[in-house]
């Protein structure tokens, strides 16, 4: 029994755990080095998740440098209840949730502003060589979900998150999740159709 308890204790998430609460500690004591620490070990997580989460857009370089502006102004606040990761990836989700918000704002004015003006068809027409490629069809299909259903399968599939953790950063149940991994899914297979059957 004690032997278990000491693999328990030594395991990485373990050991992983005690990392964020030194290093949120050392922070909160006036140790800057700290944060940096932190966006070093972070960072590229953060950054990977973004452009999972946004459909692999180019402006992830800025949701980044915003999640961690929001973790340095709210690291005080962290009670080391979750690890700094859940921590990070909740804030991450937020600020992706602000980015689609503002892009949509930018979409229909810029829509209402090309309704006054006549488009000619040559430029709708306009189509990318990578539209039949299936790893552009895939993209699309992720990013056509709605964000509850694209959020829990991006966690899920592409960060490889246990449940109790993207249950704890979407701050839904169990349940509830695996309701919309299901749904997520059936969207998917439904987009995706053509590509499953070629």
């Amino acid at each position: 029994m004690a032997e278990t308890n000491a693999k328990s204790l030594a395991s990485p998430a373990h050991n992983n755990n005690i990392d964020d609460e030194l290093l949120a500690k050392q922070f909160n004591n006036g140790d800057d080095s700290a944060f940096d620490r932190i966006i070093n070990k972070y960072s590229a997580e953060v950054a990977a998740f973004a452009n999972r989460l946004l459909g692999w857009p180019g402006d992830v370089d800025d949701i980044v440098q915003d999640v961690f502006l929001a973790a340095l102004l709210g690291l005080k606040k962290f009670r080391c209840e979750c690890s700094l990761k859940t921590w990070l990836f909740t804030i991450t989700i937020n600020e992706c949730r602000n980015y689609r918000y503002r892009q949509v704002l930018r979409l229909k004015i810029f829509s209402k502003a090309a309704d006054k003006v006549s488009l000619s068809p040559a430029h709708s027409a306009d189509k990318t060589p990578m539209e039949n490629d299936t790893f552009d069809r895939i993209q699309r299909a992720i990013r056509a979900l709605p964000a509850k259903y694209r959020e829990p399968l991006v966690l899920k599939y592409l960060q490889e998150l246990s449940t109790n953790e993207i249950s704890r950063i979407l701050d839904i149940s169990q349940n509830a999740l695996q309701v919309r991994l299901s749904r997520a899914r059936k969207r998917l297979k439904q987009d995706l159709t053509e590509l499953i059957e070629e």
